[in-house]
């Protein structure tokens, strides 16, 4: 069984696992500066990051964002000796059954085996990629950005209706400022 754990100050004892995931899992371009995302745990009362436990054993960890009826996942690293044990899966079916909410998160295009992997890893658990054109913002640089892809489990389609639910995610996540 899964569990999780709010970790909601820096001196949480499993700060330095999420910190050495994080830097192994996540590529440079896509990680925020470490002080800043310790900065934010404490301070950001819209994001949420979590420690993934199985077998009263942390096992990985989620950053997510409560973006009004949108659940954003910036990050979601599941510790590699315990990947390919189904609890991936596991977390996914529990975030898309909390009270039917929308997901929607990033994922880098097609055009590494990694990156593929993940992509057939959301689709098998109820992700769709958005058949649209999306801009991942720098978290060092306003003048840069990364294309990327969208995935969601939501039914609706139209670019137009992710407008909002994109700009809350640029603005919160990416410029500090959901207020």
């Amino acid at each position: 069984m899964i569990r999780y754990l709010s970790v909601t100050a820096v001196d949480d004892p499993y700060i330095s696992y999420v910190q050495e995931l994080y830097m192994a899992t996540f590529p440079e371009k896509e990680r925020r500066d470490w002080s800043q995302l310790l900065d934010m745990i404490e301070n950001t009362p819209e994001m949420w990051l979590q420690l993934i436990e199985a077998d009263e054993q942390v096992i990985g960890f989620l950053v997510l964002w409560a973006l009004e009826e949108w659940l954003f996942v910036e990050y979601f690293a599941i510790d590699p000796e315990h990947r390919g044990k189904n609890y991936g899966a596991q977390v996914m079916q529990d975030l898309t059954g909390l009270n039917h909410t929308k997901l929607i998160l990033e994922v880098e295009p097609p055009q590494t085996d990694d990156a593929v992997r993940r992509i057939h890893f959301y689709k098998r658990n109820g992700l769709t990629c958005l058949p649209f054109d999306y801009l991942q913002p720098s978290y060092s640089n306003p003048e840069q950005s990364y294309p990327m892809l969208l995935m969601s489990n939501a039914v609706e389609k139209e670019e137009v209706y992710f407008t909002e639910v994109i700009s809350f995610i640029k603005r919160c996540v990416y410029f500090k400022g959901c207020k």
